[in-house]
Parts: C-alpha cells; structure tokens; sequence
C-alpha cells in the first residue's frame, strides 16, 4: 500500500521508482528467506528435544548442531553443550559451552556457560601430535582422522573427544606413515611422534622373519583356472553411475517440491492466521493448504524414486565388479516398475 500511494504521490524520474520497487522486492525475499531459515532451525532445535528426552544422545546432538548451523544462538549452543556432556563427548562439550558464553548476551546463560566449561576442564582428555625439527620434511602433511591437521597445532596438547584417532604423514616424493591412538574418555594425555618419513626406495630392507610376518600369504594362481583381467569401470557400474545421477536429479525436484509446498502453507497461514477466527479470505487460504498438500504428496513420490534409484545404483555397481565371466554364476539386479521396486536373481547353470 505504501509502494502504491508513493508511486500516485512522487513526482521522481522513473528509475528511481523502479529502483524504489526492486529494493522492496529484494527485501521481501531476503526475509522470507530468513524466515524460513530460523523455522527450520527451531524445527530442528525442537527434535533434538525430544530425541534427547528419548535417550537418543547422538541424534539429539546432530540435530542440534545442524540448528545452529543455520541460524547460530546462545540457547542451542547451550543444549548442544549438555546433549555432548551426557554422551561423554567431553571435548565438544566444553567447546559448545565456551562457543555459548562469546554469543550469550543474558547474564543467565553466561554464568551457566561459564560454570559448565570450567566444570569440564577437569575432566577433558588431549592428544598431542609431535612433529620434531628433523621429521619437518618440505611438504609434509599431516593428517588426523583423514583430515589435515593445522600445523599451528603441532607440538600442542589439543582437546579431544574419547575415541581412536588415525594420525597420518605424507609427503611428496615419500613413504607414507600412519599409526592408530586411543584416547581414553576423560583425563587422558596421550603423545604420538610423527617420525620422518623415508624417501621413496630408500626404506631399511626389513629382515626375512619381519618381511614373512608381515606379508600375509599368496597362494599360488591355478594355471588351469587363470581367466583375463576384466575392466574396471563395467557396463553394469556405467548404469550404476546413470541411475544415481538419476536419483540426483529427482532429489533436486523433490527438494524444490518441498520447498513449494511449504512456501504454500505459510501463505496460507498469513492469509488466515487464527484457525478460530472467521476469515475473509478463507477460500483462497484453503485453496492454497490443498495445493501445498498436493506438492507434499509429489514431493514424497520423487523421494520415493531417489531412494529407489540409490538401492538400484548400489546394487548395480557391487554386482557389477570386474571380475571376469564364470558359466555358472548367479547374478542379482534391480526390477523397477511403477510403484515397485525388486530384486530380481538372475542364474545361469
């Protein structure tokens, strides 16, 4: 109403109007946007609630994570922090509730940020991964968990969950190196030495018994049985890339379906607010509850077909290894049909 009367009164040049709307528009999707965003958060805040009422400790803690994610707040932070306390993720737990107490305004969730952190302190268990001056190879990478490992933490004792951690070395031109810690739960202080790494070619030859004890047997081919090497990329793993770029695809409807009849509901809500009041606009709000129903019945149907193209991709591609034909082999593929999915057992004899 307002953009109407300016546009009735103003006696500007026309770009400026035009300007003047297109700011509006932009403005209205930005808040829609925003709008949906804080409801999926809160969405999300609410079942990591009841999935930790229900005793799921690690679903509830995704979920919460998830909601801050995509809209950061003090109060998700802060249950994020007691949902890792109670499954004894000691580490992320201490880290949600310092994360908590940079962003909590309230003196409340202040204070109870700052008496759960420094609770946990006591109980935190580090692993520190040594990298000495000679092992500081040029290019030297260091991995944890199959993740790069910031040198800036090198040589520091770092907070960590309980769990075994993968610690690996590579550098170009090099052997790699890996080793397995565990990490005990709670109070724990555990050191791994990254060693230097060997050139390439030039390790120590390892004695006959060490070589025999840690090769493990080869048996010897029959000759009689020998078949020629297969491909590695297969006809059947070629379709299996086909139907799951498929799937991918009909997840994309599917998602934007979702979207649409969301975007439908809530429209529907702003025209018609109150259930128990009457409403003016009541047709057209029904109309549009039944259209968002409609693109939430489409959208579960192309869910439907993702999940049936993901089995059918899957399946696919482990029978499709390149192992080379056998006459007697039994072989099982995907049957699709409108409203069915098998698997079908195909034997030859």
């Amino acid at each position: 109403m307002r953009i109407r009367m300016a546009l009735r009164r103003s006696l500007t040049p026309t770009i400026v109007l035009t300007s003047v709307v297109a700011v509006a528009l932009v403005s209205l999707v930005v808040g829609s946007r925003a709008h949906a965003q804080s409801a999926a958060a809160e969405l999300l805040f609410r079942d990591g609630n009841k999935l930790m009422a229900e005793g799921k400790l690690a679903q509830a803690c995704d979920a919460f994570e998830a909601s801050n994610r995509i809209e950061p707040r003090a109060g998700t932070l802060l249950r994020l922090g007691e949902c890792r306390e109670q499954n004894q993720q000691f580490a992320s737990a201490w880290s949600a509730y310092r994360d908590a107490l940079g962003r909590a305004t309230d003196p409340v969730k202040r204070n109870f940020a700052a008496a759960q952190a420094t609770a946990l302190e006591a109980r935190l268990s580090y692993l520190t991964v040594t990298v000495t001056d000679d092992s500081r190879i040029d290019g030297l990478t260091v991995l944890r968990n199959g993740s790069p490992f910031d040198p800036a933490l090198w040589n520091r004792a770092v907070p960590v969950d309980g769990g075994d951690y993968v610690i690996a070395g590579h550098a170009s031109g090099h052997d790699d190196w890996q080793t397995v810690m565990h990490v005990p739960v709670s109070g724990a202080k555990i050191t791994v030495e990254v060693p230097k790494l060997d050139e390439l070619g030039k390790r120590t030859p390892l004695l006959p018994a060490e070589a025999s004890a840690l090769s493990p047997p080869v048996a010897e081919p029959h000759h009689d049985q020998a078949r020629p090497p297969a491909a590695t990329f297969t006809t059947r793993r070629k379709i299996a890339v086909g139907v799951a770029s498929a799937g991918v695809i009909a997840m994309v409807a599917g998602t934007i379906l979702g979207e649409s009849s969301e975007t439908k509901r809530d429209d529907a809500y702003k025209l018609c607010p109150d259930p128990a009041m009457q409403c003016v606009q009541a047709d057209q709000a029904n109309a549009l509850i039944k259209a968002s129903y409609r693109r939430a019945l489409e959208a579960n149907l192309t869910f439907g077909i993702v999940a049936a193209a993901a089995i059918g991709a899957g399946v696919l591609w482990f029978t499709g290894a390149p192992v080379a034909e056998d006459p007697r082999r039994v072989s099982v593929v995907p049957s699709l049909k409108p409203g069915q999915a098998a698997l079908v057992a195909l034997g030859r004899f």
